[in-house]
């Protein structure tokens, strides 16, 4: 979904809010790597120690 507001939409934004739901490793990298800055609650199970 994001990647389609990039590149077809052309929407242009600075950052991303999003539930703690769809705070993965993955798309938090993502996100970082478009160059874009993200907020979202971060559950137990998704921090490192």
């Amino acid at each position: 979904m994001i990647l389609n507001v990039v590149n077809n939409k052309k929407l242009s934004f600075k950052t991303v809010l999003m539930d703690s739901w769809y705070a993965t490793q993955r798309l938090m990298g993502l996100i970082d790597n478009l160059g874009k800055i993200y907020y979202c609650p971060l559950k137990i199970n998704r921090a490192r120690r």
